[in-house]
């Protein structure tokens, strides 16, 4: 950004010097890397846990219905504008802005701080996991209730997983072996991914990507099985549209969707500066992120209903009271 009162010849060479750092930036390996890491940023939890959770909650059908107004006028173009941002200017977050405007760099900088908070709620969960994951391969599922003396799935994660100390409890400040162990697995493998550049992240990602759409394919050809699976996909496909005249509903849909395909966190631009200036496909690239993303939230939601109906079923309870039931 020139400054007041800068010389012709002061402008040429700043101008010279971005130039020159936005041509030797490096450039993606492939469109397939592009593609791969933007759906891994956009695809995670928020589809498969939080979205058919806030069907459940919003009316079944009627939920998408806001649902995708609200993709298509909100976080689909803020979205496709950063990634236009990024590849015009050919810098991240915090370069793009400072050349739109100079006191805009502080928006960068917000996004920055929001990107490190989520990060760390991500972490923690993927700690978690790691702990189920390496306790599954026991003979016997350690929460199973024959195998912890009868307690519930919920009580093995708080008291076992967690060891939260009861509601009321003063708990302590020691440092739970188990969970900083697989943190701290969480976090080095997290640094090998981004250690060995973009390229090397943009290779992992189409493992990242691919596998966990195996698994939901895996879960749901199970899902569709199970006795009662139709019930629950019924309530999931059937609006009600009385949903749509609350205006919770509508916000709901609008923070799911940003939530989701998380435009205004700084990636989409700092990923699509990697392009070659001359790269002409970033639309098409924008809508098959787009579109994978939203189709991998509609696609779950037919695997987790088929599985809340046959709850629903075991329990004897109305379908929409277990799809509403529990954390979003």
């Amino acid at each position: 950004m020139a400054v007041a009162g800068a010389t012709p010849q002061d402008v040429s060479v700043e101008m010279g010097k971005q130039v020159s750092t936005a041509s030797e930036r490096p450039k993606w390996g492939s469109r397939g890397q592009f593609i791969m890491v933007l759906m891994g940023y956009a695809i995670g939890l928020g589809n498969i846990w939080r979205f058919p959770y806030m069907c459940g909650k919003y009316g079944g059908g009627a939920f998408m219905i806001a649902y995708i107004f609200s993709l298509f006028c909100i976080a689909a173009p803020l979205f496709i504008c950063e990634t236009v941002l990024g590849h015009k200017f050919q810098l991240g977050p915090v370069g793009t802005f400072t050349n739109m405007y100079a006191p805009w760099a502080g928006v960068a900088y917000v996004s920055i701080i929001m990107t490190c908070v989520i990060l760390t709620y991500y972490q923690a969960l993927l700690g978690w996991a790691v702990i189920y994951f390496v306790q599954s391969f026991a003979a016997k599922l350690p929460w199973h209730p024959d195998e912890c003396g009868g307690c519930t799935t919920g009580d093995y994660f708080g008291q076992t997983v967690l060891n939260a100390a009861s509601f009321g409890d003063e708990g302590g400040w020691d440092v739970q072996g188990k969970l900083f162990l697989a943190l701290m697995a969480v976090w080095f493998v997290t640094w090998l991914a981004l250690i060995g550049g973009k390229n090397v992240l943009g290779k992992i990602a189409y493992f990242t990507v691919l596998f966990p759409v195996l698994l939901l394919v895996i879960i749901f050809c199970k899902a569709v099985t199970l006795e009662g699976a139709s019930d629950g996909v019924a309530y999931y496909i059937t609006p009600d549209m009385s949903h749509l005249t609350k205006a919770n509903t509508w916000s709901a849909a609008a923070s799911q969707i940003l939530f989701s395909l998380s435009p205004a966190m700084g990636t989409a631009i700092a990923m699509s500066s990697y392009h070659e200036k001359s790269y002409d496909k970033l639309l098409q690239d924008n809508l098959v992120i787009i579109c994978c993303n939203t189709g991998f939230s509609l696609f779950g939601g037919f695997a987790v209903f088929s599985i809340v109906g046959y709850l629903a079923g075991q329990r004897g309870l109305p379908v929409e009271e277990v799809a509403s039931a529990g954390t979003g």
